[in-house]
């Protein structure tokens, strides 16, 4: 998936789901389960057990159907290594200039964190498509519209603490997309997989945002 088809296809129902633990196997019924609940991207945090592997079965089997991308992305040799394994989008919790170039160059989406008005821009500078904006939890909605004023231009990506009763006003407060983690897919998921109740938390989390579900 390139660059700007991952954009367009995150803006269908603006919800990033997160993967940061054990998948035991069952990466691909996760991720087919987030998809048949109109989830249209999946970051999987390196510090997922077996991440590598897991970015490579997903975007060979599902990567025509979900955006793949890699998180918790702290350095070049990360980013390379994911890059390799066919990860579309990039994610970090700060802002690294040579990762977010090296990103840009290799024609993936590049999604840098930031928390303060003076890193968002800085990250938007330095290439960013759209930032992290971490903790969103210490932060709040009010946070994020604040921020429209000065900086409209800037895609944001409130992360952490977001959850199917208060991402509604993450994204009225003018959030490009939001990050879902342990909220969507925690332990409960990734130690005892229902693939229809996942589905079913998937789409809760889709018509919070008022988006339409396509699978």
């Amino acid at each position: 998936m390139t660059r700007q088809e991952v954009l367009e296809h995150i803006q269908r129902t603006r919800v990033i789901a997160i993967v940061r633990g054990e998948m035991h196997g069952k990466e691909l019924e996760i991720a087919e389960a987030l998809v048949e609940g109109g989830i249209a991207a999946l970051e999987i945090s390196i510090v997922t057990p077996g991440y590598d592997a897991a970015i490579r079965k997903l975007a060979s089997h599902l990567g025509d159907r979900i955006a793949i991308g890699a998180g918790t992305v702290l350095t070049v040799e990360e980013l390379r290594r994911v890059a390799d394994c066919g990860a579309s989008f990039i994610v970090s919790p700060n802002i690294d200039p040579p990762v977010i170039e090296l990103t840009r160059n290799l024609e993936l989406a590049s999604f840098p964190g930031a928390y303060t008005p003076t890193e968002i821009v800085l990250a938007d500078r330095y290439g960013a498509d759209a930032v992290k904006v971490f903790p969103a939890v210490s932060l709040g909605a009010p946070y994020i519209r604040a921020l429209q004023g000065p900086l409209p231009g800037i895609r944001l990506i409130p992360t952490g603490g977001i959850h199917v009763q208060n991402l509604a006003e993450y994204q009225a407060a003018g959030a490009w997309a939001v990050g879902i983690g342990s909220e969507l897919v925690g332990c409960q998921e990734l130690n005892h997989l229902n693939p229809q109740q996942l589905t079913d938390k998937a789409r809760s989390f889709v018509k919070a945002g008022g988006a339409q579900i396509h699978v």
